[in-house]
C-alpha cells in the first residue's frame, strides 16, 4: 500500500514539473497590469458586464479602477502583442475580417493573426493598436464615431489616427 501511495505521488510531482517546463516566461517587453483608455473618452476598454465568457465584446467603460479594465500585453515579437485581460485571461479577438466595423470580442487566447496588434516600441504610452488580423495592418482599433457612450462596443476601422483610434496604455 505504502509503495502505491509514493508511486502515486511520485508520478503526480513528475506530471507537475512536466507541465511547469511547457509554460512560456514572460519577456521583458511585456507589460502586466495596464488600462487601455481612449483619448478620445477618457473611458477605459473592458469585457462587457465584466464577463468571463468567450466572445463577449470589448467596450468603453467608466474608469474606475476594476479589475476587468487591466490587461496584460504579451509580446510575439517586433512590437507585437497579444492583449489578454488580466481577470478573464482571455485576449482581444477581431472577430472576422480586416473590415471597417468589425467588432472585437474576448476570446480564447490562440495562435491566430485576429488576436495580434502592433502598438509600437514606445509602450506605455498613447499608441494606435493595429490590428494584425490576416496578416494586415491597414485597420487600428476604434472607438466608433469617437462617441462617449458607456458600453460602446469598439470595433476595427481603418486607421486614420483619430483621437477615436489613440489609446493610452498605463500601468494600474
Amino acid at each position: 500500500m505504502r509503495k502505491r501511495i509514493v508511486a502515486a505521488t511520485l508520478a503526480l510531482m513528475a506530471a507537475m514539473i512536466g507541465s511547469l517546463g511547457t509554460a512560456t516566461p514572460a519577456s521583458a517587453d511585456d507589460h502586466f497590469d495596464v488600462t487601455v483608455r481612449s483619448t478620445a473618452t477618457g473611458m477605459c476598454l473592458a469585457p462587457q458586464g465584466e464577463s468571463l465568457a468567450t466572445g463577449v465584446p470589448i467596450v468603453q467603460v467608466t474608469c474606475n479602477g476594476s479589475p476587468f479594465q487591466r490587461w496584460d500585453f504579451v509580446d510575439h515579437d517586433d512590437s507585437i502583442f497579444q492583449i489578454r485581460n488580466a481577470v478573464s485571461r482571455k485576449c482581444m479577438d477581431v472577430a472576422g475580417r480586416n473590415n471597417n466595423g468589425t467588432p472585437v470580442l474576448q476570446w480564447d487566447c490562440g495562435a491566430a493573426s485576429n488576436q495580434r496588434f502592433q502598438a509600437g516600441t514606445n509602450l506605455p504610452n498613447f499608441v494606435t493598436l493595429r490590428s494584425r488580423v490576416a496578416r494586415t495592418s491597414s485597420h487600428c482599433l476604434d472607438v466608433p464615431g469617437g462617441v462617449a457612450t458607456e458600453g460602446a462596443a469598439i470595433q476595427i476601422w481603418v486607421c486614420n489616427r483619430t483621437p477615436a483610434q489613440i489609446y493610452g496604455v498605463f500601468p494600474v
